[in-house]
C-alpha cells in the first residue's frame, strides 16, 4: 500500500508531523477560543469576532504566501544542508512579509468600522468588530516575524521550537481570554476588546520565544543582517517566480472565503454566525491535513533538492494515502459530534438549525479537502509548481464557488447550509484536476538547479 523502500519515512513523518500538527492546532486555537468564548455572549459578537478574524486570515494569506517562497528554496536547500543560501533566502522572505505587514497594520487602524461593514450590515456586528479589528491590528507585524523564522525552523526539521512557542501562547490567551472578556479575579470586564488584547499579547510572547530560540540554539535561521541581505539577483528573480503564485493563490483562495462570507453576512446574522463558528471548528479539523502538507513539503522537497527524485513521487504517494485515511477518521468524528459541539454555544434555534447542516456537509466533504490540502500545500509546493497550484485553487473558488454562492443565496434564497451543500462541487473539481496533475509528474522541479544554471549563465 506504501511506498516503503526507504525505512527512514516513517521516522522522519513522526518526528516532523506531530509537532508542525500540534503547533498549528494550538496556533489555530488562537482565533478559536476567541470565538469559543465569545460564543457566550451572543450572535453580534460571534459575528464580530469571526468577521474581524476573516480580514485578518487574508493578511495571513498574504504573509503565509510570502513566507512560502523561503519555504520552499528552505526545504531544497536543506536538501543539500546549504545553510548560507537559506539565510539569503529568508532575507528576500522578511523583506517582503514585513513590508506587507506594514501596510495592513496602517489601513487596518485607521478604517476598522469600514472593514467590517464589508462583512456585515448589523450596526453592532460592526461597532464590535470595528474595535477588535483596531487592536489586533498590532499583531501583524508580528505575525509576520513569527510565520518567517517558523516556516524556516520547519524546513530545516528544527520544528520543536515553534512548537513550543505555540503551546506557551495558547495557555497564555486562553488564560487571558478568560480573565478579560468575563472580567474574573478582579479584571475589567471588556468583552470583544479583551479577546482582542488577550490575543495581541499571546502572539507577541510566541514570537519573542520562537526568535530567541533560534539565536540562542545558533539554529540555521539565525542569520545576521549580512546573512539576509546575501541575496543574489538570480535568487529574488527565482524566488518571486515562485512565491508570487503562491501570493496570488493565497489572496485569491481567502478573498474567496471571504467573499463567502460577505455573502452569507448579507442574508441574515444568524447565517454568518452559524458559518463562523462551524469554519472555526472545521479549521481545527483541517489543521491534521494542513500538518501533513507541511511535512509533505518539506520531506519531498527535500529529496528533490538531494537529486532523489523517484523517493520524492514516492513520498508524495504515501502523504496522500495518509491524508484520505485521516479524513475518514476525523469526518466519522465530526458527524458523531455535531451536537454536543453545537450545545456549547449560546445561540438560537435558527443558527442550530445551519450549524447542524453546515458541519453534516463538512464531515462528507472532508476528504476532498484532505486531498486537495496535501495537493497544494505539500506535493506541487515541494516541487515548485506553484503556477499550476494557483490557478486550480484561485479557479476553483471565483469561477465555481462563487458564482455558485451567489446564485443559491440571491437567486434561489437557499438557506446556508444548502449553500454549502452545493460548494462541494468546487472541491470535487479540484481534487479530480489534482490527481491529473500529480500522475502526470510535471510538478516535480529541482529548483536549486535552477538556480545555479541561471547564475552560471549570467556569469558567462
Amino acid at each position: 500500500m506504501f511506498y516503503t523502500r526507504d525505512k527512514t519515512f516513517f521516522p522522519r513523518l513522526f518526528a516532523l508531523v506531530l509537532p508542525i500538527l500540534l503547533q498549528n492546532l494550538l496556533s489555530s486555537s488562537l482565533n478559536f477560543i476567541d470565538v469559543f468564548m465569545i460564543g457566550r455572549l451572543g450572535e453580534a459578537s460571534i459575528a464580530a469576532v469571526g468577521s474581524a478574524n476573516q480580514f485578518f486570515f487574508i493578511l495571513l494569506m498574504l504573509i503565509f504566501g510570502m513566507a512560502s517562497g523561503s519555504a520552499i528554496f528552505t526545504a531544497q536547500y536543506w536538501g543539500r544542508r546549504d545553510i548560507k543560501n537559506i539565510r539569503a533566502v529568508m532575507g528576500i522572505g522578511l523583506s517582503l512579509t514585513l513590508g506587507l505587514a506594514l501596510i495592513f497594520t496602517a489601513v487596518t487602524f485607521l478604517f476598522p468600522h469600514g472593514i467590517i461593514r464589508l462583512f456585515s450590515r448589523d450596526p453592532a456586528v460592526i461597532s464590535l468588530g470595528g474595535t477588535y479589528l483596531r487592536i489586533i491590528s498590532f499583531t501583524f507585524i508580528i505575525t509576520s516575524l513569527t510565520t518567517s523564522f517558523g516556516v524556516v525552523l520547519r524546513s530545516t526539521e528544527n520544528v520543536i521550537y515553534p512548537m513550543a512557542a505555540s503551546i506557551t501562547g495558547i495557555i497564555l490567551n486562553t488564560g487571558l481570554n478568560y480573565l478579560l472578556i468575563f472580567g474574573n479575579f478582579g479584571f475589567p470586564r471588556l468583552g470583544v476588546a479583551g479577546a482582542a488584547y488577550a490575543t495581541f499579547i499571546a502572539r507577541f510572547v510566541e514570537m519573542g520565544i520562537i526568535v530567541s530560540i533560534t539565536y540562542i540554539k545558533k539554529l540555521p535561521a539565525a542569520a545576521g543582517i549580512s546573512d539576509l541581505i546575501r541575496f543574489t539577483k538570480q535568487q529574488v528573480s527565482v524566488y518571486l517566480q515562485k512565491a508570487v503564485p503562491v501570493v496570488l493563490q493565497s489572496v485569491g483562495w481567502a478573498a474567496g472565503f471571504s467573499m463567502y462570507t460577505m455573502i452569507y453576512g448579507h442574508i441574515n446574522t444568524e447565517s454568518l454566525a452559524s458559518y463562523n463558528v462551524a469554519g472555526s471548528i472545521e479549521r481545527i479539523c483541517l489543521i491534521f491535513f494542513t500538518g501533513l502538507g507541511s511535512a509533505c513539503s518539506i520531506m519531498v522537497g527535500n529529496r528533490i533538492g538531494a537529486g532523489e527524485d523517484d523517493k520524492a513521487r514516492g513520498f508524495a504517494r504515501n502523504f496522500l494515502l495518509l491524508g484520505v485515511l485521516v479524513a475518514l477518521v476525523i469526518s466519522s468524528v465530526l458527524f458523531m459530534l455535531r451536537d454536543p459541539i453545537i450545545s456549547l454555544y449560546a445561540i438560537n434555534e435558527t443558527s442550530r438549525t445551519y450549524m447542524m447542516g453546515i458541519l453534516l456537509v463538512m464531515s462528507v466533504i472532508m476528504w476532498a479537502r484532505a486531498c486537495n490540502i496535501i495537493f497544494h500545500m505539500g506535493v506541487f509546493k515541494a516541487g515548485g509548481d506553484t503556477l499550476f497550484s494557483m490557478i486550480v485553487d484561485v479557479g476553483g473558488v471565483w469561477l465555481i464557488g462563487v458564482p455558485i454562492a451567489l446564485v443559491t443565496a440571491f437567486y434561489f434564497h437557499l438557506p446556508i447550509h444548502y449553500i454549502v451543500d452545493w460548494l462541494m462541487i468546487e472541491e470535487l473539481l479540484k481534487m479530480i484536476v489534482g490527481f491529473w496533475r500529480y500522475r502526470s509528474g510535471k510538478w516535480l522541479n529541482n529548483l536549486v538547479v535552477a538556480v545555479e544554471k541561471k547564475e552560471t549563465v549570467n556569469e558567462a
